[in-house]
């Protein structure tokens, strides 16, 4: 049996509803409500432009510096410097001649200025340490370049095609046997003075080729053979490139040697014994 409500009871069961409502109502007034975003302002439209490279703004170009170009390497005495030639008391026509040298491939040095007794001495000797095309010269070997000039001469335009001719080899070295010294003609007393003590003069005893092959000019070699044809053909031909050309039988004190010398003389004589 459903025994009913007591008064109290149905009064409460009256105000819950009630109460449930006013705390959903308080509850919800506590909590804060986002305010709304506000709406993106419209932007003015933008006429379409030309993106041709002609309708953008251009910088002025920098200034162009031109950048200098390097100084070319001397390839000539002249070249490095003429102060220098100067300084050094060269001559024209000394530079001009160490010039030709070192265009045919003389290695050589500059030697201090040789002032001798008795008018022996050079005035711009020059060391000589090897000949064009690798060849050679034995011992220290000091002259003017004059006689160096005339030496390159001919050992290229000579020598060198006659060892290649006779032998089939290349010419390697040159002994020389004196250049530059103070004294008379053959170290006689009483005669002049030789141009050996001029720096004018070289003595030139044996001719080394490739294959170890060595030409004495003092062997007095066999009539046809190679040996004799090579040093008769360097004997005429020196006289060409030098004044002064004597070798064995021109007398008895170059007879194991030739001896070249650049001596002046009248009308441009030339003495080949």
């Amino acid at each position: 049996m459903i025994r009913p409500l007591s008064a109290r009871c149905a009064l409460l069961f009256v105000l819950l509803p009630s109460v449930a409502l006013f705390s959903s109502v308080g509850l919800a007034s506590t909590i804060p409500i986002p305010k709304p975003r506000p709406a993106s302002p419209v932007l003015p439209a933008v006429a379409a432009t030309s993106t041709q490279p002609g309708d953008l703004p251009v910088k002025e170009a920098a200034p162009i510096v031109p950048v200098p170009k390097p100084r070319p390497l001397p390839t000539k005495l002249e070249d490095v410097d003429l102060k220098v030639a100067k300084l050094a008391g060269l001559p024209g026509e000394e530079v001009e001649c160490r010039n030709r040298l070192t265009a045919m491939g003389v290695h050589f040095s500059p030697a201090g200025r040789i002032d001798g007794a008795d008018g022996c001495g050079i005035a711009y000797p020059i060391k000589i340490t090897g000949l064009p095309g690798g060849v050679k010269l034995s011992g220290r070997t000091v002259l003017g370049c004059e006689a160096s000039e005339a030496l390159a001469s001919w050992t290229t335009k000579v020598v060198v095609p006659q060892a290649k001719k006779q032998f089939g080899k290349v010419l390697t070295g040159i002994d020389q046997y004196a250049n530059y010294v103070c004294r008379t003609r053959n170290s006689q007393n009483g005669t002049k003075l030789s141009e050996h003590a001029k720096g004018n003069a070289i003595d030139l005893g044996r001719f080394h080729l490739s294959d170890g092959t060595v030409v004495d000019v003092g062997s007095e070699p066999d009539t046809g053979t190679p040996e004799q044809l090579f040093l008769k053909v360097l004997r005429d031909e020196g006289c060409a490139y030098f004044t002064t050309v004597l070798g064995p039988g021109s007398d008895d004190f170059h007879s194991d040697h030739f001896h070249f010398d650049m001596a002046k003389r009248r009308r441009g004589y030339r003495y080949c014994k």
